[in-house]
């Protein structure tokens, strides 16, 4: 009788097994495994979250003075090679019915699109569209500009440098 047990319990689990999310496979050893991209993934909002506990999200659309950006910064760090600078991280949101106006920064400006898509246009470059999922990089004191394309709003997240008491951002002429 415990014999029969046992293998109805093996053929439960092993029909498990072939029917289970590959993400919750069991290896050959029978230890739980966990997918590559989910491993990832939770990553990746682990991050997330991590830059955003901790620091209270505060709309600062005052410190970029670009007409058409809500700029809420995430995080603001003293740069550890120059003190007089600081790293900041935060989320840009541009509707599609208010297009940013040209501007420039006095350092580098990194980004990752979080939703919908733009034509990001860069002095010197020809101007492409840039989609969620998509990264970009704006050299330093180089005129930009970004125009929502589509209904939804322009979402990304970016980073900078930036000498401390100075805008994020300056108006182009």
């Amino acid at each position: 009788m415990r014999s029969a047990v046992t293998c109805r319990a093996l053929k439960t689990n092993i029909r498990l097994a072939r029917t289970a999310p590959r993400c919750f496979r069991r290896d050959s050893m029978n230890k739980p495994t966990i997918s590559r991209a989910t491993g990832y993934g939770a990553m990746i909002a682990a991050a997330v979250l991590a830059i955003g506990v901790g620091t209270p999200a505060v709309a600062q659309n005052a410190s970029t003075d670009i007409k058409g950006i809500v700029w809420t910064e995430l995080q603001k760090l003293p740069l550890a090679s120059d003190p007089a600078k600081e790293e900041s991280i935060g989320i840009a949101v541009i509707q599609p019915s208010a297009p940013a106006e040209r501007h420039s920064h006095a350092e580098n400006e990194i980004g990752y699109v979080l939703a919908g898509s733009s034509l990001l246009e860069i002095e010197g470059q020809p101007a492409r569209t840039i989609r969620a999922g998509d990264s970009f990089a704006i050299p330093a004191g180089r005129i930009h500009r970004a125009k929502p394309t589509g209904t939804v709003p322009f979402k990304v997240v970016v980073t900078y440098i930036v000498a401390k008491g100075q805008p994020l951002a300056q108006p182009a002429n």
